[in-house]
């Protein structure tokens, strides 16, 4: 890495900051806030997003729920019962976490359904 110039005078150094303030600052108010820079890849990337998280939150209240009750079928040796039943709970369960992931307002609308 080179040394900065011992020769350059102090006034010149403040006025190339300066200048480099002032481009910070315009870039700044140039840039949106909560707008992304990502398009329509951005909006792709969140659809995924919220798909594979729907998906695994299914999954993984099917597989816990059947997991509970395969395991207190053991304990309680009531064979079939609670396996059915704890998945049957476990399938509600993550249907319900679909529904509320589905259910929230996205980011690109503002107040819910457009007015009439």
């Amino acid at each position: 890495m080179s040394e900065p110039d011992k020769n350059a005078s102090d006034s010149e150094l403040r006025a190339r900051l300066g200048s480099l303030k002032a481009a910070l600052g315009k870039a700044e108010k140039n840039e949106k806030p909560g707008a992304s820079q990502a398009g329509p890849d951005g909006a792709f990337a969140g659809a995924m997003s919220s798909g594979l998280r729907a998906a695994t939150d299914l999954a993984g209240g099917i597989i816990a729920g059947a997991l509970i009750g395969v395991l207190a079928d053991r304990w309680l040796g009531t064979s079939p019962f609670l396996l059915i039943a704890f998945l049957v709970i476990g399938a509600i369960a993550g249907l319900r976490s679909v529904y509320r992931l589905g259910s929230r307002p996205t980011s690109g609308s503002k107040g819910g359904a457009p007015k009439e």
